[in-house]
């Protein structure tokens, strides 16, 4: 009679210590996987749009009403793109990339506009009365229009790299002229304030600076060809 010999199973060791080449294989693809999807968020070529739970949670303060690409928005680390009609939340970091361009109307009646290479991020309402930024300039040329709908008592604050403006009644824009921040007032008063001081500008002034801790130029008027270059730098 034949007799079985059992043999004793290989066995595959379950340490994720020491996994096996295929355990290995798939580490390394869905790290691969990750660096290139991250990669093309920031390039602007993937986009992850807000699941309707996360919408629901979220407070919306506007909706995009022009653009051009590429455009989006970025919150944590996930990011989308934006077209026409695209709502945008509180603490979305809005941007541009070369070439691009977007304008966010409000819901408080105000409305933002984008040069290209900018980001900002949305704080808050124009009309949430905190005192605090409702919104943070990053880097790139803006534009700003509040509709008029200022509180007196606490108008409302744009953090910039190199000042705070507090607006009343107001059209401002903001960009860089070499390494200073310029900014220029079409509608209303606008103080701009630092650690060195404040100044006021009104409809035609204009001011720069270059540093948080630096002095104002003297506000004076600006000229025809440096209004056309601010103006410029927005397509709508």
């Amino acid at each position: 009679m034949s007799r079985f010999k059992p043999t004793a199973p290989r066995l595959v060791s379950s340490s994720p210590l020491a996994p096996d080449s295929a355990t290995r294989s798939l580490t390394t693809t869905r790290r691969q996987f990750g660096h290139l999807v991250l990669g093309a968020t920031a390039a602007g070529a993937f986009s992850f749009p807000l699941g309707a739970a996360m919408a629901d949670e979220l407070t919306q303060l506007g909706a995009v009403s022009r653009m051009k690409k590429i455009s989006g928005a970025t919150r944590g680390t996930d990011s989308r793109s934006l077209t026409i009609g695209d709502k945008v939340y509180r603490d979305d970091l809005l941007w541009t990339r070369s070439g691009g361009q977007l304008r966010i109307d409000l819901k408080d009646g105000s409305n933002l506009s984008l040069g290209e290479n900018a980001e900002v991020t949305l704080e808050d309402s124009m009309l949430s009365g905190s005192g605090s930024a409702f919104l943070r300039i990053i880097s790139g040329a803006f534009r700003f229009a509040s509709g008029g709908g200022e509180k007196a008592a606490t108008p409302p604050k744009i953090e910039t790299p190199f000042a705070v403006l507090s607006l009343r009644g107001t059209e401002v824009y903001g960009l860089k002229f070499g390494k200073n921040w310029g900014f220029f007032v079409t509608e209303g008063q606008v103080e701009v304030s630092n650690d060195a001081g404040a100044v006021v500008l009104n409809k035609g002034d204009g001011t720069e600076i270059n540093s948080r801790t630096g002095k104002f130029e003297p506000v004076k008027q600006w000229g025809a060809p440096k209004i056309a270059h601010t103006k410029a730098q927005f397509q709508f």
